[in-house]
């Protein structure tokens, strides 16, 4: 209620996780790291109950840290990207307006949508060119930034620090995520959608995918990064 109504420390935690983490590090008069380092987000999306840790919740250790949703856990990233595993198949998913809940498989996705519509999208369309086509428009828009937020993907293309530590208790206890497979994983990631080594959708790739008009902003960003 009192976040509803922003009352007391409500009108902090209605910011969200990574925002009120930001103000409650100014008002202790810390550094932002000390505190974000307890904050389980992504890009400023809080992570829900699926963590990365144990490999049996989401398998793949660049699920929220590859995602152009953050930590979204609707919409995780995962190789190989022409693969359910992907967010290509999430950003297809929620083009189609078909809930990710209902688990229904690739081939059934395509044989409804083109009974409904009359289109004839193939596997290799829906992998290849649109799922792409959404994601390279919205990295593009995320590493635009807002007002007041800009994400570095060379820093904010990660999992929350609490995944690199050991889990305490359970039938995992111990298991981690490792940098260098995180990293080693979103470099593969990029590649596959013909991102750079920063993350940015290259200008083949963009008018590839028929985004011209976002050809200049990304070398903008590709910049400022200090790439390219």
């Amino acid at each position: 209620e009192d976040v509803a109504y922003r009352r007391g420390v409500g009108a902090v935690l209605a910011e969200g996780t990574y925002r009120a983490a930001l103000e409650i590090a100014r008002r202790k008069g810390l550094p932002p790291e000390e505190v974000l380092r307890y904050a389980v987000q992504v890009k400023g999306i809080g992570v829900g109950a699926h963590g990365i840790r144990s490999g049996k919740d989401y398998p793949q250790p660049i699920a929220y840290a590859a995602s152009v949703q953050g930590g979204d856990h609707t919409s995780v990233a995962g190789l190989p990207v022409a693969s359910e595993e992907s967010e290509v198949w999430s950003a297809f998913l929620d083009s189609a307006v078909i809930c990710s809940f209902t688990a229904v498989e690739e081939a059934t996705v395509l044989r409804f949508l083109r009974a409904v519509t009359g289109w004839g999208v193939t596997r290799e369309e829906m992998y290849g060119t649109i799922g792409p086509r959404v994601l390279a428009l919205q990295r593009v828009l995320l590493l635009l930034g807002g007002p007041d937020v800009r994400w570095d993907p060379r820093v904010h293309d990660d999992n929350p620090p609490r995944f690199y530590e050991p889990l305490p208790t359970g039938p995992y206890a111990g298991s981690r995520a490792s940098r260098d497979e995180v990293r080693a994983k979103l470099l593969e990631y990029y590649s596959q959608l013909g991102w750079d080594e920063l993350g940015v959708p290259t200008a083949e790739t963009l008018r590839r995918l028929g985004l011209h008009d976002a050809v200049e902003v990304a070398e903008q960003i590709r910049r400022e990064l200090g790439g390219g």
